[in-house]
């Protein structure tokens, strides 16, 4: 270690221990030179922060940060069509590479793995005009149908349409000639009414704009339109039959029962007459 080095570490040592005394009297710098660079590489990865660091946070390419002035790649290209994930397994050691290719392997179709169509055996040995059990063994071993994974869609039967059958949603009637003639016949006519009484629309038109208007404000509005009066109180509405018989529970006191119930109300108690009772 040359002098240069070792003044810089006095220095270093020197500030750190007085930094580190604040912790407590455990907290110094480090002896060995070699632990310097760690804690260099520690102050590089998280400065003012204390805590357990494992050399294995030192090759981590998320925690390493990038000299001054330059900068890290971050992305990294994807791995070949040859690598696998993990440890390969004994029966099919590249299964995982097929899965992560995302290849695409066309399935060779095997007729033993399908079952025996009984039906289509049925029929071909009808047409065959074949009913023995003995003869209808034979000619399931000679002829060994199987069925398929899909249906094909010639064995369907063919759907029949209709001849004016017409696809989509169906169009709006047509208008009947008689409207369109009217409609132009009448156009037509308005079209020349009003070019032959144009000079007496337009002095009719200048002679409106020269008389002042009656509802131009709201004073002559409000002076012209009557405000509703008020409508006195009517009886309720009943029906023809009851109109006259009285109610049995009258919501609505006469004039005579108001001024009963009001003696009622504010006269005085005779004092003299409930003694006597």
């Amino acid at each position: 270690m040359g002098m240069k080095a070792e003044l810089r570490y006095a220095r270093l040592k020197t500030r750190c221990d007085r930094i580190f005394g604040q912790f407590g009297t455990n907290c110094k710098m480090p002896e060995r030179f070699v632990s310097l660079g760690l804690m260099l590489k520690a102050e590089c990865l998280a400065p003012g922060q204390m805590g357990c660091l494992r050399n294995s946070m030192f090759t981590r390419e998320t925690l390493i940060r990038a000299p001054l002035g330059r900068h890290f790649t971050r992305g990294r290209s994807l791995p070949p069509a040859c690598f696998v994930y993990g440890k390969r397994p004994e029966r099919d050691p590249d299964g995982m590479a097929k899965c992560l290719n995302w290849c695409a392997y066309k399935s060779v179709e095997d007729s033993k793995v399908y079952g025996v169509d009984y039906h289509k055996i049925n029929v071909e040995s009808v047409k065959m005009r074949i009913h023995r059990v003995p003869e209808w063994v034979r000619f399931r071993k000679e002829k060994d149908f199987r069925r398929k994974p899909v249906k094909p869609i010639v064995q369907l039967k063919k759907p029949v349409f209709p001849l004016d059958m017409t696809f989509g949603k169906p169009t709006r009637p047509s208008t009947p000639i008689g409207c369109l003639l009217s409609h132009y016949y009448k156009r037509e006519f308005d079209q020349m009414a009003i070019e032959n009484n144009r000079s007496y629309l337009t002095g009719m038109a200048i002679a409106q704009n020269k008389s002042p208007q009656p509802y131009d404000t709201l004073k002559s509005a409000n002076a012209v339109v009557r405000l509703p009066s008020r409508q006195p109180a009517q009886k309720l509405w009943t029906m023809k039959r009851f109109r006259s018989q009285p109610p049995r529970i009258s919501s609505r006191w006469s004039h005579e029962e108001e001024q009963k119930m009001s003696k009622k109300l504010y006269e005085k108690p005779n004092c003299d007459v409930l003694l006597k009772k």
